[in-house]
């Protein structure tokens, strides 16, 4: 009798262990974190997305091309209550120089002014670089791959230690979910919820942000960019 238990016990004990290695799969894990690398390497690429907040929201549209020079251009919107601002803040980047159209003002001034020359290209900052592959395994408390879709549950503390190391984010839930094709990263949701204190007040955190990047090609720009008044120009009303 006591054989027999102790076959059923082992074979419980057996399943149970499998279950956990299973519910994180590392080299999943290091596939998002190399379509990440990928993806902020990209040359040209037009990225759609939201940030969500608890009482507002950011509606993104960046279109990024640097194959002979760099070409930019961003649009903003903002939702915050009932006001809606579909053009909050649009800018662009074209034959080194900046425009920009702030709610309908539109100046326009030159790359270097915001420290980039006419030929620069842009590099995105991958913060995780300098991980090692435990490192980054241990961000994420678990894994679940379907097709070319990967779903995490990030690790909080660490989450928010990457968010403010100072102290003041505490994260109750994490979550991320990213489709992958060719090493890329095609769409990416990530959700967190927690609490921020600074001093004796504390805020609720509850953060949405979804994006889509597709290549580009060619970007359209705006026809009246010429119109834009030089920055500093002096107007008289």
């Amino acid at each position: 009798m006591k054989k027999i238990l102790t076959i059923i016990l082992t074979c419980f004990l057996s399943l149970n262990l499998a279950g956990c290695s299973a519910s994180k799969n590392n080299d999943d894990i290091l596939t998002f974190f190399n379509a990440l690398d990928n993806t902020l390497n990209l040359k040209s690429a037009q990225i759609n997305g939201t940030l969500a907040m608890k009482d507002s929201k950011l509606n993104i549209d960046a279109q990024i091309l640097q194959k002979d020079e760099l070409q930019v251009s961003s649009s903003i919107g903002l939702v915050a209550g009932k006001n809606v601002q579909n053009n909050f803040l649009n800018f662009y980047i074209k034959d080194g120089k900046t425009y920009l159209n702030s709610m309908g003002t539109k100046t326009q001034s030159t790359v270097d002014k915001i420290g980039l020359k006419k030929n620069s290209k842009l590099n995105a900052y991958n913060p995780f670089l300098d991980l090692t592959d435990d490192q980054l395994c241990e961000l994420f408390d678990s894994s679940k791959k379907e097709n070319d879709t990967y779903t995490f549950k990030v690790n909080t503390s660490k989450l928010a230690t990457l968010l403010d190391n100072m102290g003041s984010v505490k994260l109750d839930h994490a979550t991320l979910v990213a489709t992958i094709k060719n090493e890329k990263i095609s769409h990416m949701i990530l959700n967190f919820t927690g609490t921020q204190t600074v001093d004796d007040a504390s805020a609720n955190i509850d953060v949405s942000i979804e994006l889509s990047i597709k290549k580009l090609n060619k970007i359209n720009f705006p026809n009246d960019l010429d119109n834009y008044k030089n920055e500093g120009a002096v107007t008289n009303k």
